[in-house]
């Protein structure tokens, strides 16, 4: 990584709500079918102290991130968080402004959407993860009516549109190199994207997790109900799917120069500097991990996160050294709003 870097990245500290999720998505290790996890929820004491971390050391925001959960006194729940969360004071920082809350929770009603909103939310990513129906449809479970209809693209696609005309600043993304996806499905994720008018992205590679159904398809061992039925079924090989992420990310930077871009910590599963080469390709946020040390390794999405036995000072410090070796500034105490929103 010869090539020096000349802009901003804004931060967003990561919390790690809890790993309970009512879905069965193909390629997840938090699915409600997996056995082997070892399920949590963070208290919110534990959430609002991670928050007050975040602020006193400079993150312009956080994100809430969990499994996907709908039941009236989850939303509740969050809707108390938010509305905290957004009331934190910083310690140190003289003039820190509040936070921003990015939310990550999946699909829920408009009504709430427009709860959360009302109680703080500025931000909320709901990942379309592959924009052609057909791709959609194979890596979500189908084999029966409840199925098909907890894991509807339609419904994904309103969920999205709801956050737009609710006033968010809304994201979305997708994984790049899944099993059955070719270069032109990746070419219709960018159409997607540009056509939606989104404001911020988090795309990345797909790494395959052993205790789902897409994981072993992809590791060699397809399971029962997963067909072998066209195209390159196994996917890419991680040069290409390293490639093709940080070719996404040139490509999307090109086509909507004012939105956000998430440098996917998934890319450093394949590569060390994974992160930094996606800020050198056009990526200007980085969501930093601050969930407690404990709870990180049984929040795996995919096999191999990196950081999981760093604290978030550690983590915070290995981040600088990132960016000041690529010539990259940070934006602390900056909330980074999308470009068409400043």
């Amino acid at each position: 990584m010869s090539r020096k870097g000349n802009g901003t990245v804004y931060l967003r500290g990561l919390i790690e709500l809890s790993n309970i999720c009512r879905k069965d998505c193909l390629y997840c290790g938090i699915r409600c079918s997996n056995s082997k996890v070892v399920r949590y929820d963070l208290s919110d004491m534990e959430v609002l102290d991670l928050a007050q971390y975040a602020l006193d050391n400079g993150y312009g925001s956080v994100v809430l991130q969990a499994g996907e959960r709908c039941s009236a006194d989850y939303v509740e729940r969050i809707s108390k968080l938010v509305y905290n969360i957004k009331a934190i004071k910083a310690k140190a920082a003289v003039n820190a402004l509040p936070l921003g809350i990015t939310l990550s929770l999946g699909e829920q009603t408009r009504e709430v959407y427009r709860e959360w909103k009302d109680c703080g939310a500025d931000r909320y990513l709901l990942r379309i993860e592959a924009s052609n129906p057909r791709l959609y449809n194979k890596i979500h479970p189908s084999d029966t009516p409840s199925q098909r209809k907890m894991h509807s693209y339609q419904t994904r696609l309103e969920a999205l549109q709801n956050l737009k005309s609710l006033g968010y600043i809304t994201g979305s993304g997708v994984m790049i190199g899944l099993p059955y996806q070719t270069v032109r499905n990746l070419e219709e994720d960018l159409d997607f994207l540009e056509s939606f008018d989104i404001d911020m992205v988090g795309m990345g590679p797909y790494i395959p997790h052993r205790d789902t159904p897409l994981g072993q398809l992809a590791l060699g061992s397809p399971p029962e109900g997963i067909p072998r039925d066209d195209g390159d079924f196994a996917g890419f090989s991680k040069e290409q799917r390293l490639e093709l992420s940080l070719w996404m990310i040139r490509k999307l930077r090109a086509r909507m120069p004012d939105i956000n871009i998430a440098a996917a910590t998934a890319l450093d599963v394949l590569d060390a500097d994974g992160k930094a080469k996606a800020v050198l390709a056009g990526a200007n946020v980085i969501m930093p991990n601050i969930t407690t040390v404990e709870m990180r390794k049984n929040y795996q999405l995919y096999e191999g996160k990196s950081g999981v036995k760093d604290d978030a000072e550690s983590t915070k410090l290995k981040l600088e050294r990132q960016m000041d070796a690529i010539g990259v500034k940070i934006g602390w105490f900056d909330i980074g709003n999308p470009g068409k929103f400043l």
